[in-house]
């Protein structure tokens, strides 16, 4: 079973920073996880929440351009997509996050796929989203890149929406909560040839669960996950 730091090493340094990432790598795991939005004058950055509190004031990342973000005193700093994928290992498993708020900002994919493109970075990476019309945009300007479908809690009630969505995107991996995960979840992903990773596993609990349905790899805060 594959390990992949999600969001770096959170457990150790501040979540979807350079530091965050490289700590992941030394502790050798098999992939990295980030997340990607956009900011106001449509610069990618790697954050994961939509909203950014400074100063006593509540922020949208998508209302401040990168210079005014860069400019807020935090503890840690913001990367670009850029940095991060500069350190990104062509040998490891590199998974991309696009967070979206419902609209489908096709330029902000074709700049991200350029980025990736640069660096030649495809073959091991897996581009997933919330948003199955992201994915759709994206497959339809480019096919270089797996797909990785992501599901949750929240949707398991709406099984059909997931169903849809696979039949649309044809996903390479289907990234499920270990909360919510099954034996009948896992065996219809594998029935259709999808790769299994679970998220988030950080504890015993749901590092034997993520082994009994036959998880392929687990996006964990812990990169020594497996040594617990």
């Amino acid at each position: 079973m594959l390990v992949i730091g999600h969001r770096g090493a959170p457990s150790m340094e501040h979540e979807n920073t350079i530091k965050s990432f490289k700590i992941a790598l030394s502790h050798n795991v098999d992939g990295l996880e980030f997340d990607v939005q956009y900011t106001k004058d449509n610069q990618l950055v790697v954050y994961h929440d939509f909203d950014i509190e400074y100063d006593q004031k509540t922020y949208q990342i998508a209302n401040l351009s990168f210079q005014e973000l860069n400019s807020f005193k935090l503890n840690y700093q913001i990367p670009t997509f850029e940095e991060v994928i500069q350190i990104c290992p062509l040998d490891k498993i590199i998974n991309i996050e696009i967070k979206s708020q419902k609209i489908v900002h096709k330029h902000l994919i074709t700049q991200m796929i350029n980025i990736l493109i640069k660096y030649n970075l495809s073959d091991n990476v897996i581009i997933s989203s919330f948003n199955p019309f992201v994915l759709l945009a994206l497959k339809k300007q480019s096919n270089k890149f797996k797909i990785g479908l992501l599901w949750s809690k929240a949707i398991t009630e709406k099984w059909y929406v997931t169903r849809h969505a696979y039949k649309l995107l044809k996903p390479y991996s289907l990234h499920a909560d270990v909360q919510a995960i099954n034996i009948k979840i896992s065996r219809w992903a594998q029935t259709k040839g999808m790769k299994l990773f679970l998220y988030t596993v950080n504890d015993r609990q749901s590092l034997q669960k993520a082994r009994h349905v036959g998880a392929d790899a687990i996006f964990s805060d812990y990169p020594q996950i497996l040594e617990k």
